[in-house]
């Protein structure tokens, strides 16, 4: 048994009685208790002189200008002045199906007109009334002529670098800058999600509806050390077995082995199944025979000495 360790007590540094322990403690707080401060005075907040400014701002009528947090800097991807189109009401006379090739021909005529503007720069104004179609060039994106400005600037650097000769580009404006880190930004989420995308094709496998299969699929290729004749090393094929020496019935395939077959093969034939012996298995069977030849081997060896030292 082992004894457990004693933890030893903790021992208590200091004064003990709990009297002068008092005293120690009321000499401490003397200089606190029962003494004023000497400045009565408490700081107001930043938030409540902003509250009391706004109150004073709104009582002689000044314009307040609300900046809601995080709209200056969302990113700008709305057009300047979208196309809207109003709602296509269904005319007196008109069939279901009129209606509906309606719609659809209004809809693929606002489609190819939307291509036509990504394409071309330019923007279609379609008169309502008369349906009248005018174009107008597009005013030009300030981040893209930015951008392109860099590439020039960058391509510029390079060749200067090369001819040892380096020409500065123009400063870039904060707020500008600003966006092209946003563009960044979002270009680089967009890269990164479309990567994910094309991986997650790999991971599922996609079974189409109603799909059968006949037969597990073929493999072609050979493990290592594999004959040519066989797609895979099957068991029992091996000529150095234990169990091809014991069993009756073996086939050797290669010439090296034929002699012994043959000799396992021949003494197989003798083997007596008399007895208790038909019932044993064949592995059984074959030890105790084997065991029985060198008992006789032995007895016999035994009786030829015996006759040659008489």
């Amino acid at each position: 048994m082992v004894r457990n360790r004693k933890i030893p007590a903790r021992k208590h540094h200091g004064v003990r009685d709990p009297l002068k322990q008092l005293e120690e403690k009321e000499k401490k707080l003397r200089k606190v208790t029962n003494n004023p401060p000497e400045r009565d005075n408490q700081q107001v907040s930043f938030k409540f002189t902003q509250f009391k400014k706004l109150v004073e701002d709104t009582k002689a009528g000044k314009k307040i200008k609300r900046i809601h947090k995080g709209k200056e800097d969302m990113p700008k991807d709305k057009l300047a002045h979208p196309k809207k189109i109003g709602h296509i009401q269904q005319l007196k006379e008109e069939t279901d199906e009129d209606y509906l090739k309606r719609v659809n021909r209004i809809t693929s005529q606002s489609l190819r007109e939307a291509q036509y503007e990504a394409k071309y720069g330019v923007n279609v104004i379609r008169n309502a009334k008369t349906g009248e179609i005018s174009i107008t060039k597009k005013p030009k994106n300030e981040i893209d002529e930015l951008l392109k400005e860099k590439r020039k600037n960058r391509d510029k650097s390079n060749v200067s670098r090369n001819k040892g000769k380096e020409k500065p580009g123009k400063p870039l404006d904060p707020e500008v800058a600003k966006e092209l880190i946003k563009q960044a930004i979002k270009e680089d989420k967009e890269e990164k999600s479309h990567q994910n995308h094309d991986l997650e094709k790999y991971k599922h496998d996609i079974v189409r509806f109603g799909e059968i299969v006949h037969a597990p699929p073929i493999i072609t290729a050979l493990p290592r050390r594999a004959e040519k004749f066989e797609t895979v090393p099957r068991p029992g094929k091996k000529a150095s077995l234990l169990l091809k020496t014991l069993l009756p019935t073996t086939k050797c395939d290669q010439g090296q082995l034929e002699s012994k077959c043959k000799s396992v093969s021949i003494k197989t034939e003798n083997v007596s199944l008399s007895g208790r012996r038909k019932k044993l298995p064949v592995a059984t069977r074959k030890m105790i025979e084997d065991e029985q030849s060198k008992f006789i081997e032995i007895y016999r060896n035994m009786k030829k000495k015996q006759v040659l030292t008489s």
